[in-house]
């Protein structure tokens, strides 16, 4: 996969967590995977088309995704609801979005689905073709979490 597809998607991560959730990551390796698989317990998936596409999926255990909720909603919350539901649909929504604006600055044409909120660990993400997929997984002080980057190239 091309690495202008990747980078995109590590810079947004890190910035809308960080401006968004208050929450600081850090990149913590890279791997391909065989199948585009929702990792933890609560992921949005958006899909991409354009000059590529595919799916990407942010995946978070439910600990984090709390965390993630009651920062942005500045409101405590400990188990997962509709909020934290919403919240990770919205991080995904502004990371895509982000990550879409960077390669538009680098001459491609995307457009993005609205995310898809899926509760529940090793979901596979069906798609067509040899669509090669980067699992980019994350760490903060309260928990990992993992971005999967599956883009035709």
């Amino acid at each position: 996969m091309n690495v202008a597809f990747i980078n995109p998607f590590i810079e947004a991560t890190l910035r809308s967590l960080e401006m968004m959730a208050g929450i600081e990551a850090e990149r913590s390796g890279l791997a391909v995977k065989e199948d585009l698989i929702t990792t933890f317990d609560l992921s949005a998936i958006i899909g991409i088309t354009g000059d590529t596409s595919g799916s990407i999926i942010l995946s978070f255990p439910v600990g984090l995704a709390c965390r993630i909720a009651s920062n942005m909603l500045m409101e405590e919350i400990t188990e997962l609801n509709q909020s934290v539901e919403d919240a990770i649909g919205e991080i995904g929504n502004i990371v895509v979005g982000d990550a879409r604006r960077l390669l538009i600055q680098d001459g491609f044409s995307l457009s993005i689905s609205v995310p898809t909120v899926v509760v529940g660990e090793g979901y596979r993400i069906s798609r067509t073709g040899n669509i090669p997929c980067i699992a980019i997984p994350f760490t903060t002080k309260f928990g990992e979490f993992e971005v999967n980057v599956g883009l035709k190239t």
